[in-house]
């Protein structure tokens, strides 16, 4: 990627990654995600792979950006970063009150990332708290980039559904 305007002196700067934070981040978030309530029996979504038959799976975006920073004269760094993803459903010949549910549901799984009440089954459930990270990391909150809808569909009526969301933690370290 290459650059963004900075809005305080509408100069470019680079955008910055926290690369180290990928890994743990991935690993939190599908953890989190597979610990969804709104899952069918024996049903896992996967990292970075969908069948073509089916499932459900969960595709990381652009890499962990970090969107703010702070540095003290003692060398504590506090960034603020944001971690986009993406979680995709795919089935084939599904009927219009299907797609609705599919819609819900992927709708459910943003929501209650994001620590909103959410009813599955007649049953209410809210997700009480995030997982811990490792390295001075600490998730702040989930919210959606954009609410599910019909990613894509193929000449065999195969319709897979995308909900895209973004995970915001936090990462303080010291620079020596």
């Amino acid at each position: 990627m290459g650059s963004e305007l900075d809005p305080k002196n509408e100069q470019a700067r680079p955008v910055k990654y926290d690369m180290a934070g990928s890994e743990a981040l991935t690993a939190a978030i599908r953890r989190l995600l597979n610990g969804f309530p709104g899952l069918e029996a024996g049903e896992t979504i996967s990292f970075a792979t969908l069948r073509e038959t089916g499932g459900m799976a969960m595709f990381p975006g652009g890499g962990p950006v970090v969107e703010e920073e702070r540095r003290s004269v003692t060398g504590r760094v506090r960034q603020v970063c944001r971690y986009p993803f993406a979680a995709l459903y795919r089935r084939a010949g599904i009927s219009e009150a299907e797609r609705v549910r599919v819609k819900e549901r992927l709708d459910d799984l943003g929501r209650w990332l994001g620590r909103q009440s959410v009813v599955i089954d007649g049953k209410e459930y809210r997700l009480e708290g995030y997982p811990e990270l490792s390295s001075g990391r600490k998730l702040l909150d989930f919210s959606f980039t954009s609410p599910a809808y019909l990613y894509a569909q193929d000449d065999h009526q195969t319709e897979t559904w995308a909900v895209e969301l973004a995970a915001r933690y936090e990462n303080i370290y010291q620079q020596n």
